[in-house]
């Protein structure tokens, strides 16, 4: 695993006006990172008959790949891994930022 400022060399050259200087004063703030496996969704009605055991069909397929977001922004998709006992999440894709490329 690279240490945080490996990784930021690698980005310097792609995020050229970016002040990473400033980045510091933030860098242990810490944010709530999400994997989303899929969505579905249901009446309230079909919820409340919901019991252990209870099967939700999700609107990804098994080979896709799912989105991770940062509070709730998007900013990658990732690929399901298991990780001895737990699982966890490959980045295989960033997410570029929409605003930016609209300017």
């Amino acid at each position: 695993m690279q240490s945080m400022g490996e990784g930021l060399k690698d980005y310097k050259n792609l995020l050229s006006d970016f002040n990473f200087e400033n980045l510091a004063k933030i860098a242990n703030v810490e944010v709530k990172l999400t994997a989303q496996l899929g969505t579905s969704r249901a009446k309230i009605k079909d919820i409340l008959r919901y019991d252990e055991g209870s099967l939700i069909i999700l609107d990804n397929y098994e080979d896709e790949p799912v989105d991770i977001f940062v509070d709730s922004v998007l900013v990658a998709r990732g690929e399901v891994v298991a990780v001895g006992d737990s699982y966890g999440v490959k980045v295989v894709e960033l997410i570029k930022n929409k605003e930016k490329e609209e300017e």
